[in-house]
């Protein structure tokens, strides 16, 4: 039966019509989210007095953020000088000195005020009134690497995944992961001691890919305990797979919407090996689950066993009904080994780099270690490490003067004052970590010293306000590993203080850059002997 002809124009009329509606609100929003909506944010907030850069359009302010900090990272940096805010964060510095220390910028298309004033930092990340979520930016580009975890859910999701995870960092639980990290440590220490013979009594060895190996294995056995090998294997796949989100991050117009679906070779190696990763996590988690299926037996207490049992636990509580599954599982074992390793092996990088430019120091953490822990002759356990108070002091002052993560931001998720500002829907609140934990303000004038002892009644005597130390942020999202990691980088430093002596090598060169964490450019190099 043939169709009217009159019919067929009208549909197709009709399309027309209703394809070009859906193009016009297309442009619409685009206009609204790229046009409109900055040109408002900026009017609510010079009009308070906040100014800032002029940015590109659709690009923000990237390029002369990528200019300065390009033109900084081939620059090296005196040894010893730990003034290293203006090498790592040139943009911030800057802007503070054009616009004060609060101004206006835009990371793309994303709105952002900087917030250096710790008593309105103190306002926003309890967030008792669900008043910030995650910066949608930061979360497009943080997704790929560890998916929709703990780090970058909110709400009541971000409820149900802390309840699940928090057992696993219980610190009952966390003292008998102390015999898998001295394993992992001793083995390096092993390996080190055998290279030290081998060079005649010394030898120069570079400790950051040791700290980047040792990290790595002890996540690896914490978190996958019998399935460590393929747990290694995810590890490797992670830190390709920031590699090449890097590899992007560097290009000019990667702060473009959509640019990340465009099918170029290195978007397809991305996806690629997302999959991959995927995959493999798959597999360890389900090998698990078979395991235990049908037995009477636990999931194990490593970090997957344990978020396993909760997550059993949860939905018995929950009537039968839970919405963590096989991807929620996947999402956290990804968290796990990104912020689990990648911070605590920065942290120890530059631990020892300071403690082998301040022997004085590491003379003082060895007494007290040999004090507490022994020579190396009995194991190592978690009261031991709770009496290193040089140790820690040591390392509160390392996170300060490296903050591992340089920034964190919050996003308004709704119209609000802050302070004296008016914060609209929308706007990015960006702090600049690093900046705070080198204010002089904050820390005194010999705030780039390094100075453990500023520590000695803990952190909240430290500095002149109580929230200037921030490595880890605080509030209800603070991060949930943090008395992991510092119980792995003492066990590390204190089976290392045991067996050697160490000083930095003349061939260190001082270049802290900003890649994912703030790192050494090329690594530390040191000499070390055995005791």
């Amino acid at each position: 039966m043939s169709v009217p002809t009159n019919l067929v124009e009208s549909m197709t009329v009709g399309n027309s019509k209703c394809l070009m509606f859906i193009n016009n609100l297309r442009i619409m929003r685009f206009y609204k989210r790229q046009w409109w909506f900055p040109m408002r944010i900026k009017r609510i907030m010079n009009s308070q007095g906040v100014k800032g850069p002029s940015s590109h359009f659709l690009l923000g302010n990237l390029p002369e953020m990528t200019m300065l900090e390009e033109a900084e990272t081939k620059k090296d940096m005196k040894t010893g000088d730990y003034d290293i805010v203006s090498h790592v964060q040139p943009f911030h510095v800057q802007n503070c000195q054009a616009y004060g220390k609060s101004y206006l910028w835009w990371f793309g298309w994303e709105p952002r005020i900087t917030i250096t004033d710790v008593n309105l930092i103190k306002q926003v990340l309890p967030n008792k009134d669900h008043a910030f979520t995650k910066s949608q930016m930061m979360l497009k580009s943080t997704m790929p690497v560890i998916g929709k975890g703990l780090v970058t859910t909110d709400g009541e999701e971000w409820a149900l995944h802390r309840r699940i995870v928090n057992p696993a960092f219980h610190h009952e639980k966390l003292k008998a992961m102390v015999i898998p990290m001295e394993k992992s440590a001793s083995s390096m220490a092993h390996e080190w001691e055998k290279k030290v013979r081998d060079g005649g009594g010394n030898v120069e060895l570079e400790v950051g890919n040791y700290m980047t190996r040792v990290t790595a294995d002890i996540i690896a056995l914490t978190a996958f305990g019998s399935n460590y090998e393929k747990g290694k294997k995810v590890f490797e796949q992670q830190v390709a797979l920031i590699n090449l989100m890097g590899q992007r991050d560097k290009q000019q117009f990667s702060g473009i919407p959509g640019y990340s679906f465009l099918p170029i070779p290195l978007n397809i190696k991305i996806i690629l090996t997302q999959i991959a990763i995927s995959k493999s996590l798959k597999e360890i988690i389900q090998s698990r689950k078979d395991m235990v299926k049908g037995a009477n037996i636990s999931y194990g207490n490593d970090l997957l066993g344990l978020m396993l049992s909760a997550t059993i636990e949860e939905t018995v509580i929950k009537g039968g009904k839970v919405h963590f599954g096989m991807q929620a599982l996947i999402d956290n074992c990804k968290t796990f080994f990104i912020a689990g390793h990648e911070t605590t092996s920065t942290l120890l990088t530059w631990a020892m780099m300071l403690l082998g430019s301040h022997t004085i120091w590491q003379e003082r953490a060895r007494e007290e270690v040999i004090e507490v822990c022994g020579h190396g002759d009995h194991p190592i356990d978690a009261n031991m490490l709770n009496k290193l108070k040089t140790l820690t002091m040591i390392l509160n002052e390392t996170l300060r003067l490296f903050s591992p993560i340089s920034d964190q931001n919050r996003e308004a998720a709704m119209d609000m004052k802050l302070g004296d500002l008016h914060i609209p829907k929308g706007l990015n609140l960006y702090f600049p970590r690093l900046a705070i934990h080198h204010d002089p303000e904050l820390w005194g004038a010999d705030v780039h010293d390094f100075k453990p002892e500023r520590f000695v009644d803990g952190i909240a005597k430290a500095s002149k306000n109580p929230f200037a130390f921030m490595p880890f942020s605080f509030g209800p999202r603070f991060c949930v590993g943090q008395g992991f990691a510092l119980e792995e980088a003492k066990l590390v430093l204190v089976v290392i203080l045991q067996r050697f002596r160490f000083h930095l090598s003349p061939n260190y060169r001082h270049a802290p850059h900003d890649k994912v964490t703030v790192k050494p450019k090329y690594g530390v190099p040191m000499i070390l002997e055995c005791l």
